[in-house]
C-alpha cells in the first residue's frame, strides 16, 4: 500500500462502473489510478473528482510488462477548490492548467515545485481575488521554467548588458539580446521587452514562491505578458491547447 498526496487533474470513465483518474503528485509526477466502481461509489466520489487535493492510499500492482499500476483504496480530502466549480470561466481556466500539466509534468523530476505552483495557482483562482489573466501568465511561464525551459534572462547573451530600453527575446534560442547586439531578424520568434516588461518576466521566472503571486500589473502590460507566455508555452510544447481556446470563447 502506498500513501501520498495527489491532485486530480483528469478523470475518465473506465468499464461499466469504474473510472480512471490522473493524479499530480510530488513523489511520482503524474500517475494514473483506477477507481473500482468510481462512478457509483459515494466512498470515493468527492476525493476523485477533478481538482480535488487529497491524501490517497493506493494499491500497487506490477503488470506483465513490468510497469506499476495503481488502484484506489481510500482517501481523505484536503482541499476541494469548490468555488472554481461555481464559475464556468474559472473552471475552463483550471482545465487549461490541467491540460498543460498532463502534457508537461509526466515525470517526477521537479514534481514538488510543479505541485507547489499548481496548488498556489488554484488557491488564488478559487479565492477569486487575483486577475485570471495574470494567474494564467504566471502559471504558463513558471511551469515551463520548472519543467526545463527556464529562459536566459540575466542579460544580453553577447555583451552581458543587464537591460536596455529595448531587449529582444528569441523564443527559439531562449536568449536575450540588447538592441545593439540583436542578430535575429525573424519577427515570428522575436519579442521586444521594454524595461518594465523585462522586469515582469524576470520576476515570474526567478522569484521565490512566497512572492510570486504578490504583484499587479497594468492592463497594457497584462495583454503583452499574456501574448508572450501563450506563445512561449505553445512553442516549447509544440502544440496549441484546446482548453485555452475554449477559455477564450467564454
Amino acid at each position: 500500500m502506498k500513501t501520498l498526496e495527489g491532485l486530480v487533474i483528469s478523470e475518465r470513465d473506465s468499464g461499466e462502473t469504474g473510472k480512471s483518474v490522473t493524479l499530480l503528485t510530488r513523489e511520482l509526477g503524474c500517475i494514473d489510478v483506477y477507481v473500482r466502481g468510481g462512478r457509483k461509489s459515494n466512498k470515493s466520489v468527492s476525493s476523485t473528482q477533478l481538482f480535488c487535493y487529497a491524501v490517497f492510499s493506493l494499491e500497487e500492482k506490477r503488470g506483465a510488462d513490468n510497469t506499476t499500476r495503481y488502484y484506489y483504496n481510500s482517501s481523505e480530502p484536503i482541499q476541494l477548490f469548490y468555488n472554481i466549480r461555481l464559475d464556468a470561466k474559472r473552471m475552463a481556466l483550471a482545465c487549461y492548467f490541467a491540460e498543460l500539466l498532463l502534457f508537461a509534468a509526466e515525470s517526477s523530476e521537479n514534481a514538488d515545485e510543479v505541485m507547489r505552483l499548481t496548488l498556489n495557482t488554484l488557491h488564488f483562482l478559487n479565492k477569486g481575488d487575483r486577475s485570471e489573466l495574470l494567474l494564467k501568465s504566471i502559471f504558463e511561464l513558471r511551469l515551463l521554467c520548472e519543467t526545463g525551459f527556464r529562459p536566459n534572462l540575466i542579460g544580453c547573451c553577447h555583451c552581458y548588458r543587464p537591460e536596455d530600453d529595448e531587449m529582444h527575446f528569441n523564443l527559439r534560442s531562449g536568449n536575450l539580446e540588447c538592441h545593439d547586439c540583436v542578430t535575429s531578424d525573424d519577427a515570428m520568434y522575436d519579442y521586444i521587452f521594454d524595461k518594465t516588461m523585462l522586469h515582469i518576466v524576470r520576476f515570474i521566472a526567478l522569484v521565490e514562491y512566497e512572492r510570486l503571486f504578490n504583484f499587479k500589473i497594468s492592463e497594457k502590460y497584462q495583454k503583452q505578458l499574456s501574448a508572450f507566455t501563450e506563445d512561449f508555452a505553445q512553442y516549447h510544447y509544440g502544440k496549441k491547447f484546446q482548453k485555452l481556446r475554449f477559455y477564450k470563447m467564454l
